[in-house]
Parts: C-alpha cells; sequence; structure tokens
C-alpha cells in the first residue's frame, strides 16, 4: 500500500521518511518533534505550544509576514499542531517549491529569534486561545476527564497550559526547555508528493548535519498503573446542555495487538452511526444529540473516551446507558455480524485516510519506532475476535474509569448523584 515508502537515518539522529507520488502536483513537507506537554514541568506546563507558536513569529533573517507571504504567495499553506507527545510544524506548496518549504521550515525550526516583543505579544494570543476553548463545555468536559484519569501526571496537563502560566513564563524559562527537549534523535523530516528520496535525504543533511544532541536529553516521566484517579469531576455553569466526558485507562503502543483490540472497541462503541450508543442512546432512546467514542495511544498508556452532549433531563440516564453498555460487552461476546461490520469499517476508514494523507500516519509511527506497514495494521485489525473485544471490554472497570460533566447551574441532578453512574 506503501510502496514507495522510503526511511534514513542521519549519522546524527535525524530520521528522513519520503514517500513518492510522481504524479502530484503538491508536496508535503513536515518536520515531527517527539516532544509535547508530556514533556514538561508543572512550572512549565504549555512550553510545547508556546514554543509552536514562537516558531511563526520570524528568524533572524525573515519576519513572520514573510514566512507566511513565502508559502501563501505561492499557493501554498503551512501550519502546526501540538499534541502530549509530539509537535508538528508542515507545509504544502507546489511541487517546484519544495526547496523553498524546507528552507523555511528548518529555519523556523533551528533559527527562531523569540524576539522578546514577539514574545510578550504572543503569551496573550495564547491566553485567548485558553479562553476560547474554556468557553466550550464540551472541551471543558473532555479536558477535565483527561486530568481525572491521569492525576498528578503531566499527561494529565492541558496541553496550552493554565493562563497564569502562560502569562508567568520567562522566555529563558522556554528557550531552556527548547534546548533540553529538542534534540535530532527526537526529530523526523517527512516529504510526500512529487519526490526523490535520496535528494531529500541530502538536502535535510546539508542543513542538519552540525546538530547534536544535548549532553543531558530532558526525559519525559513514566507512566505507572498505580497512579491515581480521580473517579469523578463535576462543573456547574451557565450553560442549555449537559456535558459528559468518560475514559478508561487502556494499554500503549508497546501492545500493538492490544492497541488495535481497543481501538476497535471504541468503534463498536461509538466510531460511527451504526455504533452501539449511536444507535441506542439517540436512535432508539432520543437521549442525547451527538455521541462519540474514540481511543488515543502513547507509547505506554492509553485511553478510551466517550462523549456525549444532553439535555440536563435526560443526562443521567444517558451516563447510565454508557456504563450499562459496557457491563453488556464486558457479559456477552459481540455477534459474528457485528464484529464483521465493526471490522469492515474500521478497515475501510483506515484505506481510506491512507488515500488520503498517508505520510502523516507512516512519520508519527516511525516516530516512536512503530511499523508502519499499513497491511500490517489492517492485518491486526482483521485479526480481531469476538472473545478480544469482551476480554478488552472487562478490562474497562470502574478502577481504570473517570467521568467529567459539565452541567447547567440549575441542573436536574445533584452532584452527588453522578457518583453512582
Amino acid at each position: 500500500m506503501l510502496k514507495s515508502l522510503h526511511v534514513s537515518r542521519l549519522g546524527n539522529g535525524i530520521t528522513v521518511v519520503t514517500l513518492a507520488k510522481p504524479e502530484a502536483e503538491g508536496v508535503r513537507v513536515a518536520i515531527h518533534a517527539r516532544v509535547g506537554s508530556r514533556n514538561e514541568s508543572e512550572a512549565l506546563n504549555g512550553a510545547s505550544h508556546f514554543i509552536e507558536h514562537m516558531l511563526f513569529k520570524g528568524t533572524p533573517t525573515r519576519s513572520a509576514k514573510a514566512l507566511s507571504q513565502a508559502i501563501e504567495g505561492r499557493g501554498g499553506s503551512f501550519n502546526a499542531y501540538t499534541d502530549r507527545d509530539s509537535t508538528c510544524y508542515y507545509a504544502t506548496v507546489p511541487y517546484e517549491k519544495q526547496t523553498l518549504a524546507l528552507d523555511l521550515l528548518t529555519d523556523m525550526y533551528l533559527n527562531a529569534s523569540f524576539d522578546p516583543k514577539e514574545f510578550d505579544r504572543e503569551r496573550k494570543v495564547i491566553v485567548e486561545e485558553i479562553r476560547m476553548y474554556d468557553d466550550q463545555p464540551d472541551s471543558v468536559a473532555f479536558d477535565r476527564m483527561i486530568a481525572q484519569l491521569w492525576s498528578g501526571h503531566p499527561l494529565g496537563r492541558p496541553i496550552l497550559g493554565p493562563a497564569d502560566t502562560i502569562l508567568s513564563m520567562s522566555r529563558e524559562a522556554l528557550l531552556g526547555y527548547r534546548a533540553r527537549q529538542y534534540a535530532p534523535s527526537r526529530t523526523l523530516f517527512a516529504f510526500a508528493g512529487r519526490v526523490e528520496h535520496e535528494a531529500c535525504v541530502a538536502a535535510v543533511e546539508r542543513r542538519t548535519a552540525h546538530l547534536r544532541d544535548p549532553a543531558a536529553l530532558g526525559e519525559p516521566e513514566p507512566f505507572s498503573r498505580i497512579m491515581p484517579i480521580d473517579p469523578l469531576g463535576v462543573e456547574c455553569r451557565r450553560i442549555a446542555q449537559t456535558q459528559l466526558a468518560f475514559g478508561w485507562r487502556i494499554p500503549g503502543t508497546s501492545d500493538l495487538r492490544a492497541a488495535a483490540v481497543f481501538r476497535m472497541l471504541a468503534c463498536l462503541l461509538g466510531g460511527s452511526m451504526m455504533s452501539r450508543l449511536f444507535q441506542h442512546l439517540r436512535e432508539r432512546r432520543g437521549l442525547c444529540y451527538s455521541v462519540s467514542a474514540d481511543a488515543a495511544f502513547y507509547t505506554d498508556c492509553g485511553v478510551l473516551c466517550v462523549t456525549a452532549g444532553c439535555d440536563p433531563t435526560r443526562a443521567y440516564r444517558a451516563a447510565r446507558s454508557v456504563t450499562d453498555e459496557m457491563a453488556r460487552l464486558a457479559d456477552r461476546p459481540v455477534s459474528e455480524a457485528e464484529l464483521r461490520r465493526t471490522r469492515d469499517y474500521l478497515c475501510g476508514r483506515f484505506r481510506l485516510r491512507m488515500d488520503g494523507l498517508p505520510i502523516e500516519w507512516a512519520a508519527s509511527r516511525i516516530l516512536f519506532g512503530l511499523d508502519a506497514d499499513p497491511e500490517a495494521q489492517l492485518a491486526l485489525f482483521r485479526s480481531v475476535t469476538a472473545a478480544d473485544l469482551q476480554a478488552a471490554a472487562r478490562m474497562l472497570t470502574r478502577e481504570v474509569m473517570t467521568l467529567s460533566v459539565v452541567a447547567p447551574e440549575d441542573g436536574p441532578v445533584p452532584a452527588a448523584k453522578w457518583a453512582a453512574v
């Protein structure tokens, strides 16, 4: 499926990945870093995302405006995102401008100025971003669920950081964090489109051969299954709808087959309109407008989450329906017909993703030392049995579950009652 995927590692540890598509009109160039909010201390929570913003504010040779004009003025686009364990900067340009895109991204990644005036201005922009999400009850419920699930661990902290931490963070502290965390061994350059592998490797090497890992490379705090979970959080606001966010701790990508099983379990629960929760909560009982389930994985742990937005008078019944459905999955294996439908849906969605932007999936896998063969991933999905799903559901006990509720101030459900869900 990805026969033209090639991977090389430079002498200093940088990885170069290419996916050739000779007929493509565009090229995607990306720099992935194995650094995210998980790497941060509490005092520097939000630093990775802050750095992401600052890289777009200019270098000694290019202003912020010059950077955007160079890409967008050719019809291209560029952006970035920060996750809990990684950061990515990317640009898409017409194929003849791939050298320009590489030059700009490398300049940003290595030489961003962190101008003091821009630094103070951008911290205010980030605070507004934090406030924007804080005005969205579904985002609040989800973030609180993550904080409860990994209570006291960096994984539980917000990616953007708390506003007061961003306002007090110094430029020197941010630069120190960057110097300790960003390293060649954690960096991957990815190219997709009308590209040639050896040429891309040579181009990256010319620009980065001088880089070396810092003497004391900061390591993220490991996860331990004995870390506590806050089982319940309830917040009341002036809103019309109750937002629910369930989370269960699950294995990470250190067990690829288990990850495939839990991915399918999430899909069966709430991955589509034919899923159990959508059919049971919305279609049959009208308990909510939206309900979904998903799974996210890190190296040593993961989360299976269920989210729903409900009328306050029906929210408690919806929440009980979620835990009841989990119990049914643990008690009775799914039918062969349901298993086949779920497997076909998951495999089909994955194949379409590989037809759309496969380099993103491949690069993120290779960044963490995982198998980037799509056929191997499909084989894992196809190997999942009804017994596997039942065994996975039995692992989702109350001991590994948390529930976050954001409800109206005058809602009909007392905060204490949610503990009985």
